[in-house]
């Protein structure tokens, strides 16, 4: 196979069976870090099947449909760690814009923080939900099929999106002709080097982490990479969303918490109701440092559940 980033041969598979048992491979390519998926679908099937089939599929709660209203309660109250990282470059003057916004639950957080705030979102009953709940306007095209105008955004962010496109590096390039010369590009993507794929022995995570919708897996290395190419220059974060008891799910049971609320939640401990609230506190206490301290290993670890990008333009 030969690798869409690099241009370099590659016979390594990292696997053959996908999430829902969907026989197809995933190739890695040692000289650029990068995981691909095979026989990717067309620009224009992928654009339909995320306007229609997308959540559908992939759903916050495994064990029942979605809809806009549970997208924005699964994830607007997790999305401290964005804003931590954005937040230097935040203030009342600045137009952001968010690509791929789902149902608004970062732009709902963000848009008292800046002048204005624009989303894009294929799915039509999450964009709407969005434009609602955020009072904005949110778009339901491609970014250069929108009457926005180019350089008119001081920062522009697409969280878990880079992965799903077909041509990255085009896709990034595109992105750049609407930020200002001084503007802010924020991207946040999957970490190949996931502690559950990399270093844990779980053999149902490995089929459950790769799936159809993926078209690339994304390490430090490949990201810089694509970057560099795309024309932007600036630092690489190491974010851990989900928390050290989704971990100990995953490894006493090889299996996914039913919804990814628990799993992002603030780790609680299970206490009968007879139990006095300096026990709680105080082993509550002792859980959540722990789960820091374990989120800020793997970030030191570059080990991550996800990477994020901030750059300007070169």
């Amino acid at each position: 196979m030969i690798c869409p980033l690099c241009d370099k041969s590659t016979k390594i598979g990292l696997t053959n069976i996908l999430r829902y048992g969907e026989e197809r491979s995933v190739f890695y390519c040692r000289d650029c870090g990068l995981g691909f998926l095979e026989n990717m679908e067309s620009e224009e099937m992928l654009k339909q099947f995320y306007a229609d089939e997308y959540r559908k599929k992939y759903k916050p709660r495994l064990d029942k449909e979605t809809n806009a209203e549970d997208l924005f309660e699964c994830s607007y109250r997790f999305q401290e760690d964005r804003l931590k990282i954005i937040s230097p470059w935040l203030d009342k003057g600045k137009k952001l814009l968010e690509i791929g916004c789902s149902a608004g639950m970062f732009l709902f957080n963000v848009k008292d923080k800046v002048k204005e705030v624009v989303g894009i979102e294929l799915d039509k009953k999450a964009a709407a939900y969005a434009e609602k709940k955020c009072g904005c306007k949110v778009y339901t095209d491609e970014l250069i099929a929108t009457p926005l105008e180019k350089k008119s955004f001081d920062i522009i962010c697409a969280f878990q999106v880079i992965e799903h496109v077909r041509y990255p590096v085009n896709y990034l390039m595109k992105i750049r002709e609407y930020l200002k010369d001084n503007g802010v590009l924020y991207i946040e993507a999957p970490n190949l080097n996931d502690v559950l794929v990399s270093i844990y022995d779980l053999a149902n995570h490995k089929n459950f982490y790769y799936h159809s919708a993926h078209l690339y897996y994304f390490s430090k290395k490949s990201l810089n990479i694509l970057f560099e190419k795309a024309g932007f220059e600036g630092h690489l974060y190491f974010m851990q969303d989900y928390s050290v008891l989704n971990h100990f799910h995953w490894i006493l049971n090889d299996m996914p918490q039913s919804s990814c609320m628990e799993g992002l939640c603030t780790p609680e401990f299970p206490f009968q109701n007879r139990i006095t609230d300096d026990i709680k506190s105080r082993m509550n206490t002792l859980l959540r440092r722990f789960n820091e301290e374990y989120k800020q290993l793997l970030a030191d670890l570059e080990i991550t559940s996800n990477i994020s990008f901030v750059g300007t333009k070169k």
